[in-house]
């Protein structure tokens, strides 16, 4: 379904949409080359073959082309959300869409207990989610491997969006275990460490 705002067009994304295919090959795999999953993981998750369900939403500029995507999932253990990837191309940043994807992801996943997200601690960033109102999570964050090959990402902060003034240190942890467990199919990396309730 394809839903009009201000100079885009959102549609969401099924498992054979040749659009997914050239959001992942394109401004997503230049914007993640170092640490991507595979096509095969997201068609396998738009098809419900994995335990989280899955949400690709992009962005059509007015020539059809993709002017920038968000990637989210949601875990039915924790009920916790993750947003996973967000991107939108050169000459549609300072814009506003990258806000627009994410407070429409936000809105979506209302309800949840928290919503997470993996932001790498550049500064510029982490800023800008902070401004978009995520709030560090106190303690250290390992990313499970995506694929396997890959390697576990020791480079990245959580952060989440809470109802809650204080998020609790069990949400953090079970959803992190339910993030583990479904990735990798183990415990977390014994260096993550979680807020103490």
């Amino acid at each position: 379904m394809a839903v009009m705002s201000g100079s885009w067009t959102f549609v969401t994304c099924t498992a054979g949409d040749p659009l997914l295919a050239a959001f992942h090959g394109g401004i997503y795999w230049q914007a993640f080359a170092a640490q991507h999953e595979p096509l095969e993981v997201w068609q396998a998750a738009l098809r419900g073959e994995h335990p989280y369900r899955l949400v690709v939403r992009l962005a059509l500029a007015g020539d059809g082309a993709i002017a920038g995507g968000i990637c989210y999932e949601c875990y039915p253990r924790s009920g916790c959300g993750l947003l996973t990837y967000m991107v939108v191309a050169p000459g549609h940043r300072r814009s506003g869409l990258g806000e627009q994807l994410l407070r429409a992801a936000l809105v979506e996943l209302a309800g949840a207990p928290a919503v997470f997200g993996e932001i790498a601690d550049d500064g510029e960033r982490l800023a800008r989610f902070l401004r978009w109102g995520a709030r560090v999570v106190p303690g250290r964050y390992i990313q499970p491997a995506l694929a396997p090959g890959l390697a576990r990402d020791r480079t990245l902060v959580l952060v989440a969006w809470a109802a809650l003034p204080q998020l609790p240190g069990v949400v953090v942890r079970r959803f992190v275990e339910e993030l583990y467990a479904v990735t990798e199919g183990g415990p977390p990396d014994p260096e993550c460490r979680y807020p103490v309730d």
